[in-house]
């Protein structure tokens, strides 16, 4: 009987073990910054996109790159000839930056793991307005 219990004792013990320790062995680790991660979190995000993100900006499929996530976004209101390119530029990136850096799902999930995440801009037809990267530098990574 006692050896019953000791050989029960010793499976279960062996049982956890091998279901704590043996995924490890097997789970392959993912680097944030490969282009098949980066793809697989933009096909998620796309799945719910376009999308309107406030009455004059809408967020169009992302896209992921080697260590770099795309976010893409379409002024509905505006053209490209009304917008003074450099000064939209200036006060995207200041604002983009302030709210990735003060993020924390940006912040931890693509920040502090080397991914920049750009923000590309277009105007309500499709032309290309300004792109702004924020790199892990930008805040302090």
């Amino acid at each position: 009987m006692k050896k019953a219990i000791l050989w029960v004792s010793v499976g279960v013990v062996a049982g956890y073990l091998a279901w704590w320790v043996l995924p490890k062995y097997f789970h392959e680790e993912v680097d944030p910054r490969s282009i098949e991660h980066l793809g697989k979190v933009a096909t998620e995000l796309n799945r719910s996109v376009p999308v309107m993100i406030d009455a004059e900006t809408e967020l169009l499929p992302a896209q992921g790159a080697h260590a770099m996530l795309i976010y893409n976004y379409r002024l509905v209101k505006y053209s490209v000839s009304q917008l003074d390119h450099q000064k939209f530029a200036a006060g995207a990136k200041q604002k983009v930056t302030q709210g990735v850096c003060n993020e924390p799902v940006m912040r931890d999930d693509f920040l502090k793991k080397g991914v920049t995440l750009r923000y590309s801009y277009f105007d309500k037809d499709k032309q290309h307005i300004a792109t702004i990267d924020v790199a892990p530098a930008d805040c302090g990574f």
